[in-house]
């Protein structure tokens, strides 16, 4: 008896390692149009598991179209050793239609012909599944879009075929307005094969500046992921990407190499916030992106955190820093050390005030990893300007300190480099602010 109780432990064991030490699964979105997300997958040919090639869109009338090198053979085979998995999403006229895809679902009919032409797609090019990407979905057809995935999965299932489903992220399902609303985690959960959670554009394109996918926020979407989803089949999407703000020009999306090449270009210091994302300042713009360190402190972070989850997906391949995929070869196991509380702070990188006047700025103090003490905050003020700065001494952690700049009459106008430090015992931040000083704008005298 107690040698069969031994066999039973040691079983027990194995069986507690095994699942602490699974590999993940990693994949990644690829752009067809952009010749760089060619180059990338051949220069790591089989490193995904899963390839997500986004070869189809929508017709107004919601019938199936091609996209842009969609099943070329010359990129069908640089994803050779992985699972092909294309990504089918409601794009029409290039921009994303959710009122297409409510008609489309609005009935039993459409919606089983909808997921019959699919299916059909699936099996004619023997792709081992399809990749649901549909998104300003109405919160109205919710109903609607859980039913039809649920009869295209049991459409896919019966020839051996996968159903992933590319989802909003949220921290709850009370975020429901138009496009997340319409995604019942729960009951995709249950018919998918894969849920792509897209961790993404916590500050975006029409935002102000700040990091694209801060750890706090991302732990607290999976957090409420794995509250709703199968753990094997969530699958954690990761931004590959930048945004290049400014306050004279249209936000653009900015490519590691681009974006490396830009700071280089105006001698701009690259530094990393506590989310472990790349920023940089040049004139009125702002940079955040991400590199490899960005990269491996989100999958850190998921690792340690929600070491249960089937895996990491990104978009987008050839936008990438080339490290990372040091990182995917070597994401098999968990993370085991814990991640130290910290913080980060956001808010804009430059004031502009006017001689005989103020302006004021908010920063706020973005808690990581459970990080809830006070900040104490100082001023380190800019050498030759003529004026004050004042601000609150301490700001809690999720709050706010605003910085109010006078400029004295005399104030020369300039750039001043302003320095705020926000410190909490042996953590140290700062965040460096171009103070500029600008004349006043004069108004033209009017001839009477």
């Amino acid at each position: 008896m107690r040698k069969i109780t031994k066999i039973a432990a040691a079983v027990a064991f194995l069986l507690t390692a095994a699942s602490s030490a699974f590999a993940y699964r990693n994949s990644a979105w690829i752009p067809p149009w952009d010749a760089n997300a060619l180059a990338s997958l051949q220069a790591n040919l089989g490193t995904l598991t899963e390839s997500n090639p986004v070869w189809y869109s929508m017709n107004a009338d919601g019938s199936i179209a091609k996209e842009w090198n969609a099943e070329n053979s010359t990129w069908r085979a640089a994803m050779t050793g992985t699972l092909l998995v294309p990504t089918l999403q409601n794009v029409v006229n290039n921009s994303f239609n959710g009122s297409v895809v409510a008609t489309l679902l609005a009935t039993p009919e459409s919606r089983e012909a909808h997921a019959a032409s699919i299916a059909q797609l699936v099996n004619a090019n023997a792709y081992d599944g399809i990749d649901i990407d549909y998104e300003r979905v109405p919160t109205t057809s919710r109903s609607a879009f859980s039913a039809f995935l649920g009869t295209l999965a049991q459409k896919l299932h019966a020839s051996n075929k996968k159903l992933s489903v590319s989802v909003y992220a949220k921290t709850s399902d009370g975020q429901n307005w138009n496009g997340p609303g319409a995604e019942d985690w729960a009951a995709i959960g249950q018919v998918a094969d894969s849920v792509k959670i897209m961790a993404y554009d916590f500050s975006y394109s029409t935002s102000g500046p700040g990091p694209i996918a801060p750890l706090q926020w991302i732990d607290q979407v999976a957090t409420y992921a794995q509250s709703a989803i199968p753990n094997a089949k969530i699958m954690m999407a990761l931004p590959w990407y930048g945004y290049d703000w400014s306050r004279s020009a249209a936000t653009t999306n900015m490519s590691y190499a681009k974006a490396t090449l830009l700071a280089q270009t105006y001698g701009a210091s690259i530094v990393h916030d506590a989310n472990g994302e790349a920023a940089f300042a040049y004139g009125d713009h702002t940079v955040y992106f991400q590199d490899a360190t960005s990269y491996q402190k989100k999958v850190d972070l998921l690792k340690q955190r929600h070491s249960a989850i089937g895996g990491f997906a990104a978009w987008a391949a050839g936008v990438e820093d080339p490290s990372i995929w040091n990182i995917i070869r070597s994401s098999s196991t968990p993370a085991t050390q814990p991640l130290p509380a910290d913080f980060s702070v956001a808010g804009p990188t430059s004031i502009t005030v006017t001689p005989g006047s103020s302006s004021s700025a908010d920063y706020r103090v973005v808690p990581i990893n459970g990080f809830s003490d006070a900040t104490n905050v100082t001023i380190v003020s800019p050498s030759g300007f003529s004026g004050s700065i004042t601000v609150a001494s301490s700001v809690n952690a999720g709050g706010t300190a605003t910085i109010r700049a006078t400029a004295n009459m005399n104030a020369l106008p300039g750039a001043y480099q302003l320095t705020i430090r926000f410190t909490s015992g042996t953590l140290s931040h700062d965040q460096v602010v171009n103070l500029n000083v600008t004349n006043a704008p004069r108004h033209r005298a009017i001839n009477r």
